[in-house]
């Protein structure tokens, strides 16, 4: 997550407003796969189209009105 905020903080090019807490949120993950490399061998033809700075600048990028509107971009 912190990876991700500093990402996000480059791609605004300002710095966010964010806090940090050890208890998980109602709905958050309580797990992810960072190793695809099992998946992939059963799917070869299965390729990775968005990396994670092109997914975070697509959000941004959908976002950014709204959010200067709001003065939160």
């Amino acid at each position: 997550m912190l990876e991700a905020i500093e990402l996000c903080e480059r791609i605004a090019g300002r710095e966010l407003n964010w806090t940090y807490a050890d208890q998980n949120r109602l709905g958050d993950h309580i797990w992810y796969i960072s190793d695809l490399s099992k998946f992939m061998s059963h799917y070869p033809n299965w390729k990775i189209e968005y990396n994670i700075q092109s997914i975070l600048s697509e959000i941004y990028e959908a976002n950014r009105e709204r959010w200067l509107s709001r003065g939160t971009a």
